[in-house]
């Protein structure tokens, strides 16, 4: 009778009360992972691989799949500029620079409206020849040692590329080197390690968390059984807090103008209910496990 309530007020409920339950829901799942998270004493650090077989059977979905295509990076683009455009002064901003730009098509999208556009990526294989054909200036280098003059640039900014940086810190580092007093720094990027998705394996294995709940050999183990690919994108490890420490660090060198942590909805949190010796001890905070993504944007003192 319970189950045919609910069922029944999902389909009559107005849009305002689903809203409104949806997020008493994930609020009371959060409730429960943060008081099992913060009461758990002792339990192994990985649960058995058979468990992950089970995990993938029970209904979890990778997050919806990002366009590629010709089209999809253009409208991709477009939408990032707007993006920027929304969080600082961009017309003010002659010289931009994208750190792990890839495709090259923000860039692009920059270089029509005028904009002098640099691309830094280690490697030049996803660079679209629309992006060149723009006059985008692709820069083959490190985004911890960039290999552009100092106080050159008028806005430096990055795409969900910051978590794959090994050293944060020597970016941030030469983020503020190459900028011009005055210049901006913007980052959003994500997931972040500590989230539900952050070993950036969810095309392979959607389970929330894997990364805690299981070693990365039985991770790969069970991808290779399936047939999936064993390699996925590298990322830094950095928790949240992390993060927020670096942040810290910066404010003798950049006025902070916005920053926003994005959350991750409550994903995966009944797996934290349900297997909290697992995260106990390997994230410095809860909280961090509730971020998906940040966003911040910081100007060169």
């Amino acid at each position: 009778m319970l189950h045919q309530l609910k069922t029944l007020a999902r389909v009559v409920a107005p849009i305002p009360v689903k809203n409104a339950w949806g997020l008493l829901r994930r609020e009371m799942k959060r409730r429960q992972a943060r008081i099992a998270f913060e009461g758990v004493t002792a339990g192994p650090l990985f649960l058995p691989p058979g468990t992950l077989s089970a995990l993938m059977r029970s209904g979890y979905r990778p997050p919806d799949p990002i366009r590629y295509d010709p089209d999809g990076l253009v409208l991709r683009a477009q939408e990032k500029v707007a993006q920027i455009q929304v969080r600082l002064p961009l017309t003010q901003c002659r010289t931009c620079l994208e750190l792990g730009c890839w495709d090259g098509m923000v860039l692009a999208a920059l270089a029509q409206r005028g904009h002098v556009a640099y691309g830094a990526d280690v490697s030049g294989e996803g660079f679209d020849g629309r992006a060149r054909a723009a006059g985008v200036r692709l820069v083959l280098t490190d985004a911890s040692t960039l290999a552009l003059r100092s106080a050159s640039i008028d806005l430096v900014y990055s795409f969900a590329a910051f978590e794959h940086f090994a050293d944060p810190h020597s970016v941030i580092d030469e983020a503020w080197r190459v900028l011009r007093p005055g210049g901006h720094l913007y980052l959003i990027f994500g997931p972040v390690y500590t989230s539900p998705y952050g070993l950036h394996a969810y095309r392979q294995i959607p389970v929330p968390y894997c990364q805690y709940l299981f070693t990365e050999a039985d991770l790969k183990t069970y991808a290779a059984s399936e047939g999936l690919p064993t390699a996925w994108p590298y990322v830094n490890g950095f928790s949240v807090t992390a993060y927020r420490r670096l942040w810290a660090q910066q404010t003798t060198r950049f006025e902070q103008l916005y920053y926003l942590e994005h959350s991750t909805g409550g994903v995966g949190a009944e797996l934290i209910t349900r297997y909290p010796f697992c995260f106990r001890s390997k994230v410095p905070a809860f909280d961090d496990l509730f971020v998906s993504a940040v966003e911040i944007c910081l100007r060169k003192r």
